[in-house]
């Protein structure tokens, strides 16, 4: 289940981004390799992920707070894969 709503926040998040007139390349790059493996990511991987969505959510936090939330909403899914 929580694989499910990693996958679900991850497919929220790229939905929103198509929404912002903001470049975004890296960070859909990211999310979906994210998407395509997070069953196979180990938990250092997915630490490394979080903490690289961490960084990618202060670009967006005043001009985005929507995007902002999900970023956050991504990070508390992947934390909840057993880290």
């Amino acid at each position: 289940m929580p694989r499910k709503a990693a996958t679900r926040a991850i497919d929220e998040l790229k939905v929103e981004l198509t929404r912002i007139p903001k470049e975004t390349g890296k960070l859909e790059e990211l999310l979906e390799q994210a998407r395509e493996g997070v069953e196979d990511y180990t938990p250092e991987a997915i630490k490394d992920l979080i903490e690289t969505l961490q960084r990618e959510s202060d670009d967006f936090e005043v001009e985005h707070p929507r995007v902002t939330a999900l970023i956050n909403q991504v990070m508390h899914a992947l934390s909840g894969l057993g880290i």
